[in-house]
């Protein structure tokens, strides 16, 4: 009650010192101001920024299932089965580094094996340039046949070539490059 005595008393005052062309140009100046801090307020609320927490994307994971699997996927090396398994990912920076870190914590199955493990190994950076996809990794993996070689190979570049944006993917683990580590190790079981 009392702010309304005293919002009728600016009025009456308002009407009775300033003359009446002055009243509305401030009203118009007044209703103006209000109307853009609402504009203001929507619009704010509604854009999306990079600040505004993380993405969410649907990608695969890539995980090998045994031959005489009933399994379906591209076969491949040793007559294993390459298996997509969907997963809902949320991402902040890259969607590639999301995914990837995705199949770095997946467990292996009765079903479908996942040879992208090994001591103390990490995905240690993944950056993306102008189509370009680098992924740095460290540690070691664990591998015990010949066939775990080209498993890997399959694992990492089917779940790393999913996505349009990127042209070319390189894999380095522990300064050197995928293929070459590979190599090594498959020499190494003969």
């Amino acid at each position: 009650m009392v702010k309304r005595q005293i919002f009728l008393e600016f009025i009456n005052i308002f009407n009775k010192s300033i003359p009446q062309t002055m009243k509305k140009l401030l009203s118009t100046v007044f209703s103006i101001g209000i109307l853009t801090a609402i504009i203001i307020l929507i619009i704010s609320r509604y854009r999306k920024t990079d600040s505004d927490g993380p993405k969410e994307l649907t990608a695969n994971i890539y995980l090998i299932a045994p031959e005489g699997s009933n399994q379906t996927g591209k076969t491949f090396g040793c007559g294993d089965i390459l298996v997509a398994e969907s997963k809902n990912i949320q991402y902040e920076k890259s969607p590639l580094e999301s995914i990837l870190s995705e199949l770095f914590a997946q467990n292996s199955t009765n079903d479908l094996h996942n040879f992208v493990r090994g001591p103390n190994l990490i995905l240690y950076q993944v950056t993306v340039a102008n189509g370009n996809a680098d992924i740095y990794l460290k540690g070691d993996f664990l591998i015990t046949t010949a066939c775990d070689s080209v498993r890997i190979w399959e694992q990492l570049y089917e779940t790393a070539n999913q996505f349009p944006d990127i042209k070319k993917i390189n894999f380095f683990i522990n300064a050197q490059s995928l293929e070459t580590y590979l190599a090594i190790a498959k020499k190494g079981l003969k």
